[in-house]
């Protein structure tokens, strides 16, 4: 199924409707620029799912997990995880802050200078009950090592954070390219190729730049590791609402149709025909995380929460109903404490 039908096929299309339509009711912009993200795999979501997905990270704030720029450092872990890559200043940052509603200055670090995320940094959001801190045995220490006396037992433990059951974790990694180090590019391979808790990661290609060599041999590392991944084109305002104001119906007409080019040519190297698996998952999202809408929503920004819920499992159904948190994933009941929290424990989830 092609992604665009060409405008001589299109049932009224978009453009159409634009250019003839001068009797009221008229798109507004808000409906217009929703049409922007194209879905030829997945159902696109309805008002109720991206409700469920805005309220989903926006009604807690998200918890700080984990940092480390090491892959065997990262904590065993019972929740599902999603990790947003891309090149250096491609608006990672921005669009981490954006998704959890937060300022640029809340959650994840925004710099001019590349290279300013130097490690693996996890947030957890949503969940049953609020997160907490619980203190573990190291690795190489035993219950009975740590039961001689207390300054044996704090050396040997350490207090890790933890999210609900039926919450999810963000991992940031460091941008490759510019103002990257090969280290770190090592330790997110590794993360890639075997983190079982990774559920999709989403790569963030640059509206006004498509495909750079860097981001194909991302792509190329994501498809020989079958890795399950979605493109997200970042910073698409660049490209249909450049200005301060809404632009004219003729004049976003013109840049639709420049964005939509801009986005077949992204799918083609990303899927070119025979040559890619079942990885990559050819919906595609245009977002940005500097224009808003109606209701002050970030351009894209439910739909792109809506896939993280999709990866993860936790989407809603037609109603914004979910289902029984038990019917998402195979969650050891040995792993939930007293307190609801789920521990850092290994847990069985469908990928």
């Amino acid at each position: 199924m092609a992604l665009f039908q060409p405008l001589s096929t299109c049932s009224l299309p978009l453009i159409r409707r634009l250019s003839t339509i001068v009797d009221p009711p008229i798109l507004s912009t808000a409906e217009v620029l929703r049409s922007l993200n194209i879905y030829s795999e997945t159902a696109h979501p309805n008002e109720a799912q991206l409700d469920y997905a805005y309220n989903y990270f926006t009604s807690q704030s998200p918890r700080f997990l984990f940092g480390t720029s090491k892959f065997r450092e990262l904590p065993e872990s019972s929740s599902p995880e999603v990790t947003f890559l891309g090149r250096s200043n491609v608006g990672k940052s921005s669009l981490l802050n954006a998704l959890f509603n937060r300022s640029n200055d809340g959650l994840a670090y925004v710099s001019k200078r590349p290279g300013r995320t130097r490690a693996m940094n996890a947030f957890g959001i949503g969940g049953a009950s609020i997160g907490g801190q619980k203190r573990h045995v190291k690795p190489g220490m035993s219950l009975e090592m740590m039961a001689t006396d207390e300054v044996t037992r704090k050396k040997g433990s350490e207090m890790r954070n933890f999210i609900g059951k039926g919450g999810l974790v963000v991992v940031d990694p460091p941008g490759y390219g510019h103002g990257s180090r090969e280290e770190w590019g090592r330790e997110v391979v590794k993360y890639l190729q075997m983190r079982k808790q990774l559920r999709r990661a989403f790569l963030l290609i640059d509206a006004e730049h498509g495909v750079k060599a860097s981001d194909q041999h991302m792509l190329d590392i994501l498809q020989e590791a079958g890795t399950p991944h979605q493109i997200i084109l970042s910073k698409s305002d660049k490209l249909v609402y450049p200005t301060a104001n809404p632009p004219e119906p003729e004049k976003l007409q013109q840049r639709i149709e420049k964005l939509h080019e801009t986005t077949e040519k992204v799918r083609e190297k990303v899927v070119p025909k025979g040559k890619r698996g079942n990885a990559v998952l050819n919906d595609i999202i245009c977002c940005s995380s500097e224009k808003r809408l109606d209701k002050g929503k970030m351009i894209g920004m439910d739909e792109v929460r809506w896939a993280v819920l999709q990866a993860a499992g936790l989407q809603c159904d037609a109603n914004g109903k979910r289902g029984k948190l038990e019917q998402i994933g195979e969650i050891d009941e040995a792993a939930i404490g007293e307190d609801g929290l789920i521990s850092w424990e290994a847990m069985s989830i469908p990928r």
